[in-house]
């Protein structure tokens, strides 16, 4: 118990106290900018939840090299080929882009004869494309941040959601790019050059 006659000793315990309320971390748009990546999102994600995605997508292109595919399939080898190409833009891998448009017309194409035939089916040489594209996605899976493969599926939800149908393709507009606080990146960029 603190008595009356502490004197300025009292005086500076109670400012103490109080300080320690006050120096609470800004809430709303004064933390904006403040960011603070957990660990989990600093890291490569487990082992074993890359070996669930990577055998997910493996099993996806076994299935249509057999004929045996449908559309969710095509579908997700199709997501597996931007998710690859959006990780390399982070930073990891160097595959061609030529390799990515080559991969998804031939998608395209399974899917529209599939349209016609019923036969969901990627060709030997498709199936080995795609390979190669899979084999780049287990390894970026076990090398980029587990933050780098969220922002890559978020870029997918956001291409599903556009108007836009590519983002390898010949004709695709500039990558939007967005940093930690949601600023775009790439336009700013694109205005400087």
């Amino acid at each position: 118990m603190i008595r009356e006659s502490a004197g300025p000793f009292r005086n500076s315990l109670v400012d103490t106290l109080s300080m320690s309320h006050s120096t609470r971390r800004p809430t709303g748009r004064a933390s904006f900018g403040r960011r603070h990546l957990s660990k989990e999102m600093l890291l490569p994600m487990t082992r074993r939840a890359a070996s669930d995605i990577s055998l997910a997508n493996h099993l996806a292109l076994a299935v249509c090299r057999k004929g045996q595919g449908n559309a969710h399939l095509i579908s997700e080898l199709n997501r597996a080929v931007y998710l690859t190409y959006y990780l390399q833009e982070a930073g990891f891998g160097n595959a061609s882009v030529d390799l990515y448009r080559r991969a998804e017309a031939a998608l395209d194409q399974a899917a529209g004869r599939a349209q016609c035939d019923g036969v969901w089916q990627v060709s030997a040489e498709v199936a080995s494309m795609l390979e190669e594209i899979l084999a780049i996605h287990d390894q970026q899976l076990t090398a980029a941040a587990t933050r780098h493969v969220i922002e890559a599926k978020a870029r997918f939800a956001r291409l599903n959601r556009s108007n836009h149908r590519s983002p390898v393709s010949e004709d695709a507009r500039p990558t939007d790019r967005h940093d930690d606080s949601g600023f775009n990146v790439s336009a700013t960029a694109n205005r400087l050059q």
